[in-house]
């Protein structure tokens, strides 16, 4: 086929998947690799040259991870060492032993290929976990950050795995030039290291002063490419080269400009990377050997969950974080391609085992969206059927002091981030007591260090005993601040349930989860969207040169308006109908003038009354050089005055005509 044509050809299909995707809500990942399958060789044959295929998706993985390592550091690396170290080295260590000997017990296999199985199953895929969780706001909680721990430490063990797959092979390597290949790999480790610290930056700079776009963008492609082709030459894989690249200019002070002008094309070569994955399937391999295909597959997924919830758990994770972890992890990586390429050419894999092992790796990609969302109703599962066994976190074991105390009236404050924290020092001022929940055990640990006056629990709150210990039929009120918006239903039920006179008050991301968390139970929801918006509108206020004063008082008109519709005790919403995006999102912020002979001149605003009769509010005037904030309903109103109001635009079209002056004739 014309490339042009076969171009053109892909782009509809991909746009027409994409939309179906959109449409019956299944993840970007699944239609790209789906697009893969129909447009390679083994479907529709858009795209039928196999080296094409493999040249795109090298190109796609190399691009893909050079991205990752422009947002991964090695500060953020030496501080979350221990989980990367200890959660990652166990479970890449017992992912290759279970997997191996499961396969070599079950299917015979010798022992070698069964060990090299082990470390293709062994490796994640860093790009697919964290794509899902950027979509699910979810980086920064603590099962992210777990998973960003061991996704760190997988890729670096690509590197001893690539340096053991010839051993494998019996021949390839021999133990008199293992040191030297050894010594190799270091030499290029501190070429890379030298280049981090002085080569890029001398050269970043001197691009930098150009100001030139297109010089800095070639610039920083072609280092990435320069890395990949420097890795490659010492033995290793261009992906990884390509992901130390962005680890290099990643260190720069030049990064945050690199990552901006490379950051836009990061979906592109994503779904460059799953659709020539895609292609290489052959879904008649499905289809002919199903069997192979399916007990492949249950090894990955019971190996893989299994090594991955165990490794969490050795951490000091809360069973739902392992189990999240688990079931996140339980897909094949990036890397394990490229190892699986070098098996092949090898001959330590034959085609056929490369293609069961082809569909089995696809499928458990594909599946890695759903896998995720399972973790919460897999938890609550397995406690329901096994109570006793598999136990919540006992926060009385876990205490390193004494019990709190049998607090009365006091707050329970779920999440200890930046805003628990805020609103644990707002009750500290207030001679509030209050208890807080949080199940990083780093920052359990750090804070019982720092703080010796209040209890800090670890636990997760979505558990009957963690809130119990929490005092919390006692207390008298919950604010629920953590990431985790798929678990924050469950803890407010949960609350209602065990305390139904608290007041519960949550925080939200989205205005559209407001009328859902209400449902439960919850009696005022703080959505970050609506604050941002009452942020925004404070700056824009001040370019109208009103006073500080009168900006806060009008902000506090506005919040006080919006958050009517965000709480229960003033529900302007009962027959749920009403969405409180949509509801409030109309609502703008207008000026207008009172002009001479105007309807509305010489009326007091208790007679004009603009919210009752059209639906719009007065939050101020301004009369010559002075301001009148929150107006009092008997001010009357005089020409020239500018008028601030907020309302729709449909209702400020219909108050319009009662501040407009008289139409002027020619």
């Amino acid at each position: 086929m014309d490339v042009i044509l076969a171009v053109v050809c892909l782009g509809i299909l991909t746009v027409a998947l994409l939309f179906l995707g959109r449409r019956f809500k299944i993840p970007s990942i699944v239609c790209f690799l789906v697009i893969g399958m129909l447009a390679g060789p083994y479907a529709l044959s858009i795209v039928s040259d196999q080296s094409t295929i493999e040249t795109i998706g090298e190109i796609g993985v190399i691009l893909l991870l050079f991205t990752i390592g422009l947002e991964f550091s090695f500060e953020r690396l030496l501080k979350a060492w221990r989980v990367v170290v200890i959660g990652g080295a166990f479970q890449v260590c017992t992912t290759i032993v279970v997997a191996a000997l499961i396969l070599h017990m079950i299917n015979g296999v010798m022992f070698t290929e069964a060990i090299f199985f082990g470390f293709l199953v062994s490796l994640s895929s860093t790009a697919i976990v964290m794509k899902i969780l950027q979509d699910r706001g979810e980086v920064e909680t603590v099962p992210g950050r777990t998973l960003l721990g061991i996704l760190i430490f997988q890729d670096l063990a690509v590197i001893p795995m690539l340096l053991l797959t010839p051993v494998l092979m019996g021949s390839s390597i021999s133990t008199a030039s293992l040191p030297f290949e050894i010594i190799k790999v270091i030499a290029i480790l501190a070429i890379l290291i030298v280049s981090a610290h002085w080569v890029v930056p001398w050269v970043m700079y001197r691009v930098a002063r150009q100001k030139n776009r297109e010089l800095f963008v070639f610039t920083i492609a072609g280092i990435c490419f320069a890395v990949a082709w420097l890795t490659n030459a010492a033995g290793l894989s261009y992906s990884l080269g390509a992901f130390m690249a962005g680890l290099i200019i990643g260190e720069s002070e030049f990064s945050i400009d690199a990552v901006s002008n490379i950051i836009p094309f990061r979906d592109v070569f994503a779904a460059i990377f799953f659709i020539s994955i895609g292609m290489l399937l052959d879904t008649s391999v499905i289809l002919s050997q199903l069997s192979i295909v399916i007990t492949l597959l249950a090894i990955i997924l019971v190996a893989k969950v299994l090594t991955g919830s165990v490794a969490s758990a050795i951490l000091g994770m809360p069973t739902r974080v392992s189990i999240f972890v688990g079931l996140a992890l339980a897909q094949i990586g990036e890397f394990s391609f490229v190892l699986a390429k070098n098996g092949v050419d090898s001959n330590l894999m034959g085609p056929g085992p490369y293609q069961f092992f082809l569909a089995a790796a696809i499928i458990t990609m594909a599946l890695t969206p759903f896998t995720m969302n399972m973790a919460f109703p897999v938890t609550n599962l397995l406690y329901r059927l096994f109570p006793d066994r598999i136990k919540r976190p006992d926060p009385r074991k876990d205490a390193s002091g004494p019990a709190p105390e049998e607090l009365s009236g006091h707050i329970v404050i779920v999440g200890y981030g930046m805003t628990g924290k805020s609103v644990a020092r707002a009750a500290e001022i207030l001679g509030i007591p209050y208890n807080a929940i949080d199940m990083d055990p780093d920052v359990v640990a750090r804070e019982r260090a720092a703080d010796t006056h209040h209890e800090i629990i670890f636990g997760d709150a979505t558990h009957r005993e963690i809130l119990e210990y929490a005092g919390i039929e006692r207390a008298r009120a919950l604010v629920v601040v953590i990431s985790e918006q798929n678990v924050v239903p469950g803890i407010i039920h949960l609350a209602r349930e065990m305390a139904p006179s608290i007041y519960i008050v949550v925080r939200t991301r989205h205005v559209n989860d407001v009328r859902q968390l209400l449902d439960l139970g919850a009696d005022e929801v703080i959505p970050e969207e609506f604050e941002t918006s009452v942020r925004i509108f404070s700056r824009v206020l001040a370019k109208y040169t009103l006073p500080e004063s009168d900006i806060d008082t009008l902000t506090k008109v506005v919040r006080g308006n919006g958050y009517r519709m965000f709480s229960r005790a003033h529900d302007p919403l009962p027959s749920g109908n009403q969405d409180p995006e949509r509801a409030f999102g109309d609502l703008h912020i207008h000026t207008l003038e009172v002009g001479a002979g105007a309807p509305s001149v010489g009326k007091t605003l208790r007679q004009l009354d603009p919210w009752n009769t059209r639906g719009v509010g007065i939050l101020a005037i301004r009369r010559g050089a002075a301001s009148v904030t929150s107006p009092h309903p008997d001010l009357i109103v005089l020409p020239g005055d500018v008028l601030i109001l907020y309302g729709s635009e449909t209702n400020i079209s219909r108050f319009r005509p009662l501040v407009a002056g008289p139409a002027k004739t020619a």
